[in-house]
């Protein structure tokens, strides 16, 4: 069925074989025996169903989702998968996991005996290792090794780094290091300390299992260094209209932007109610192509003013349509220019715009002529 989308709307593209080249890339990196792709937060906002379709499609056994709801639609949607839930044990009873074949990752030590006074059950542990979230402390982690865990089959030890951005960094081995002390008195379980980043750095740091969500996605978390990942997803708007204004000219409520010189204006169809973040005021640019127009005036509800004077006269009319992020600019930079997180941007992008699937085109560019489906 083909879904009506309205040309003058803000929309994502989805290129799920962009999805599966990522898949097939991280998978050749990763020296491990498991590699897990985490779809929490319906997939970073991209769409659960054909995400998790497309990484099935791959060989993907392995999915890490953020609640029990979330792992019971994975759960469809890949029968025979082994799905973790990272929220632990809230939303359901221990009973209902097991029912489902779900595994939760126990967080604290109240959740752990919850878990094996229901009887027969297979979990994960976290361990704290200095990201002060969730997970077990050290201390809780040696009264753990000290105590019967009767019931419980624990499939995994995980942590998270405390920094993803620098897998190479002065940190990593104190890291490592710190993990492999924590579970050498617990019973032997995989060890998950790999998340995107690492994938891409120490294979020693590797382990058992790897767990990767921003990399599939095609979002590179590495500022120091380019990983080798296609960008995902392409958020365009359309022009609304084009106007020549004179030197001194406002743009934007109060003056936030005035002319220094006669300018010619493009007014997109797109503001932060569609994701675009208000911090981009006066700063970054949107692309035309391979030309660049800078952002000028604030970012309101639903519109935004760009600077196309010198673009070439058939880019920016009324009806074309500007690239946020994409092949032309990746969601990376334009997240650092408004101070966020990529992921941030890309999900609150993806949630509140229509989204576009297309399937089998990785070399090609994220088109706006994708075929449409249904959000």
């Amino acid at each position: 069925m083909t879904a009506v989308v309205n040309a003058d709307t803000p929309r994502v593209d989805i290129d799920l074989g962009r999805l599966a080249v990522n898949w097939r890339i991280v998978r050749g990196r990763y020296t491990g025996a498991e590699l897990g792709a985490v779809v929490k937060c319906d997939a970073y906002g991209l769409g659960l169903d054909p995400v998790v379709t497309t990484l099935s499609a791959q060989g993907c056994g392995q999915y890490w989702t953020l609640d029990f709801d979330e792992a019971r639609r994975v759960r469809v949607l890949a029968p025979a998968a082994e799905i973790f839930v990272l929220g632990g044990l809230r939303g359901a009873s221990p009973q209902a996991f097991r029912d489902s074949r779900l595994i939760p990752v126990l967080n604290a030590p109240d959740e752990i005996d919850r878990a094996r006074d229901s009887g027969a059950l297979t979990v994960a542990i976290a361990l704290d290792t200095g990201l002060g979230r969730l997970g077990l402390r050290p201390e809780a982690v040696r009264d753990l090794a000290a105590r019967r865990l009767d019931g419980l089959r624990v499939r995994a030890w995980i942590t998270q780094p405390a920094s993803f951005s620098a897998p190479e960094g002065p940190g990593s081995q104190d890291l490592y290091d710190r993990f492999l002390a924590l579970v050498a008195p617990l019973p032997r379980a995989a060890c998950s300390l790999a998340i995107s980043a690492s994938v891409f750095a120490r294979p020693e740091h590797h382990l058992d299992m790897a767990r990767v969500g921003s990399a599939l996605y095609g979002v590179d978390t590495t500022p120091e260094r380019a990983l080798p990942l296609r960008p995902v997803a392409r958020l365009d708007a359309p022009v609304l209209q084009v106007a020549d204004l004179p030197a001194g000219a406002g743009i934007g409520y109060d003056g936030q932007f005035r002319c220094p010189k006669p300018m010619r204006v493009a007014t997109l169809g797109i503001g932060y109610a569609h994701g675009l973040p208000y911090a981009l005021m006066n700063r970054g640019a949107v692309r035309f192509g391979a030309y660049a127009a800078p952002i000028v005036g604030g970012i309101s509800m639903g519109l935004t003013s760009v600077d196309v004077t010198g673009l070439p006269a058939d880019l920016a009319v009324p009806g074309a349509r500007a690239e946020i992020f994409g092949d032309h600019q990746r969601v990376e930079d334009l997240a650092a220019q408004a101070g966020l997180p990529a992921n941030v941007l890309l999900g609150l992008a993806a949630a509140v715009c229509r989204k576009r699937y297309h399937a089998h085109r990785p070399d090609q560019p994220l088109s706006p002529s994708l075929s449409e489906s249904l959000p």
